[in-house]
């Protein structure tokens, strides 16, 4: 074992507040793992929340684990040390149960190398009782399990709050139980678990999926557990750590799920329906936060559409406390709640236009007109805000070259805008594209739609970027579409896509290398256009919505035509709401 990294972890340990240390003796021992590292692993509430989770249990311990930095590595290797957990600085293959906290599908290939550095065979098929038990959850895993289906023992595929603790506590109970048959048990006691090995994939001949069958005593359709209220699960930072990418922030979640349909966005179908905290119980969350002395970070998948925003906001500001928020919403941002952010120290704002044109966010069902853009921007100066960020997706269904042409010129009239209405010195000091490839996602209207390729991507940036060219005051931000070609691959590949992802990591990272050696051609699963009845590799998970439904708001995307946001008191238009809703 390394001392050097034995003192790094505790040294890392030390600086931090809430982490929880405790003794094994009787508990069953759970390495919560981040497949990315350390700094990054640290700013994901989610990954805190289930770490705090797991540890509520009188009869587990939990401790944490984060894929080396290349500096670490390096050591890692020199040592020939197993990669180990932070708390107890402990191997991996000393836990009972090894669990992937998924966010996003890069972060699949760290799956593979943290396994290899814990000395863990990769396949699931090649561990027996002598290994942990490998299992993974998060929002990725919710979407489309089956890219790294052979490599994980179990899943659970919902929201942790609902049957969370209940999935690890299982294994406390079936540890000295044969494996097999305590995976078919726990299938069928709790819902939202996923035991690949026990589903058969039959393809047609041209390599679409004909079927997927579960071995004896699996369910057919998984159900996904979603929590109705969330009131009595707090969601709030629970270890402040030095280093971590929001280390002076102290994140607290005010809400959930989304009922605005933007066609695009897969959190907003699988965390339907919207939830809010109340102000109540958000005012005892954010109360460590303020003693601490730490900027309160506002998040939620629709923020602004919280019923009591701004006298959350007000509150806080009140208090003293600084505040920070995600992307607003341009049509529910005025003046008032600009200058209670200025109050709170607020000095960036981003709006999500995500496409230029009317025309083109009435396709994605943004529900976003240029004159609400232009308003916010007049409100945002009016309270003296300097910085404005503006999100936009390159690629979506239907985008054309105009429509790209229209984030330049939506980006310049905003600009003008403000100046104007300045008389020539605007105080908005600068304006930030920050321009994304639009990746098709499954659970939502677009899971039909191709990705639009690299080549083209490469040349919509271009077009923007040489439209704003000289523009003073403007920065174009964008992503690298190959990154997003393969974040593709993983969205909406199935179980033979795990093949190429373990020529990656064989490759050490290298996709292009792995694509060329690969009988699979990736083209298949990115670029190719869906038929209505193919069947999907996730349709065997239930969020609740109605496949039907999905196709229904593409063939309106097309035309098109918009939808209206989910009522407040629910309904029947997706199946969310509805009692006993399965997936059709």
């Amino acid at each position: 074992m390394s001392k050097k990294i034995k003192a790094h972890l505790s040294g890392l340990l030390a600086r931090e507040r809430g982490a929880i240390v405790r003794e094994w003796g009787h508990r069953l021992p759970v390495a919560l793992v981040y497949p990315h590292e350390y700094a990054v692993g640290m700013s994901n509430l989610g990954f805190q929340t289930v770490y705090h989770l797991i540890n509520e249990h009188p009869d587990l311990t939990c401790e944490r684990v984060f894929l080396p930095s290349q500096d670490e590595l390096e050591e890692y290797q020199r040592s020939q040390t197993p990669l180990l957990s932070l708390e107890s600085q402990r191997p991996l293959t000393d836990f009972a149960v090894v669990a992937f906290s998924l966010s996003f599908e890069p972060d699949y290939l760290n799956v593979l190398k943290i396994l290899d550095l814990a000395r863990l065979p990769l396949l699931a098929a090649q561990r027996d009782e002598r290994f942990p038990v490998v299992v993974a959850g998060g929002v990725a895993a919710m979407l489309n399990p089956e890219p790294l289906a052979p490599f994980i023992d179990a899943f659970f595929l919902g929201e942790a709050e609902s049957g969370g603790q209940e999935f690890f506590a299982y294994f406390l109970e079936a540890r000295h139980r044969d494996r097999a048959a305590s995976f078919r048990s726990l299938a069928q006691r709790l819902p939202g678990v996923y035991i690949p090995a026990a589903y058969q994939p039959d393809y047609h001949p041209d390599g679409t999926l004909r079927a997927f069958t579960p071995a004896p005593g699996f369910p057919a359709v998984v159900t996904a557990p979603h929590p109705g209220n969330l009131e009595a699960y707090p969601v709030q930072s629970r270890l402040l750590a030095p280093g971590a990418e929001f280390s002076r922030m102290f994140l607290v979640e005010i809400n959930r799920g989304c009922g605005r349909g933007c066609r695009f966005c897969a959190a907003g179908f699988v965390y339907r329906p919207l939830r809010h905290r109340s102000l109540a119980g958000l005012e005892t969350a954010w109360q460590e936060g303020l003693a601490s002395g730490a900027k309160i970070g506002l998040v939620g998948t629709a923020v602004t559409d919280h019923p009591e925003l701004k006298e959350i906001v007000g509150r806080l500001t009140a208090s003293g406390a600084q505040v920070g928020l995600s992307s607003l919403r341009a049509d529910c941002a005025d003046a008032e709640l600009f200058a209670l952010l200025k109050q709170g120290g607020v000095k960036s704002v981003a709006l999500a236009p995500e496409a230029g044109s009317d025309r083109l966010r009435r396709v994605i069902n943004k529900n976003l007109m240029a004159a609400d853009l232009e308003q916010a921007v007049l409100a945002l100066q009016d309270a003296g805000l300097s910085q404005l960020r503006l999100y936009f997706l390159l690629g979506l269904p239907t985008e054309t070259r105009h429509d790209v042409d229209e984030i330049a010129k939506l980006t310049k009239h905003l600009q003008h805008c403000a100046t104007k209405a300045a008389a020539g010195s605007s105080r908005l000091a600068g304006i930030t594209l920050s321009l994304n490839s639009f990746v098709p996602k499954p659970f939502t209207p677009f899971q039909w739609a191709p990705f639009a390729g690299v080549a083209e991507l490469k040349e919509r940036i271009k077009r923007v970027k040489r439209a704003l060219q000289g523009e003073s005051r403007l920065r174009v931000h964008a992503d690298l579409p190959k990154w997003a070609y393969y974040q593709a691959l993983l969205s909406r590949g199935d179980r033979r896509v795990a093949d190429l992802l373990r020529q990656a990591h064989q490759a050490d990272g290298d996709w292009a290398q792995a694509c060329r050696q690969s009988p699979l051609n990736p083209d298949f699963f990115v670029l190719r256009p869906r038929a209505r009845e193919e069947l999907f590799p996730w349709d065997f998970i239930n969020h609740g919505i109605s496949k039907a439904y999905l196709w229904e708001e593409y063939q309106k995307a097309l035309a098109g035509q918009q939808t209206p946001p989910c009522p407040p008191n629910g309904c029947r238009r997706c199946g969310v709401c509805q009692p006993d809703s399965q997936t059709s």
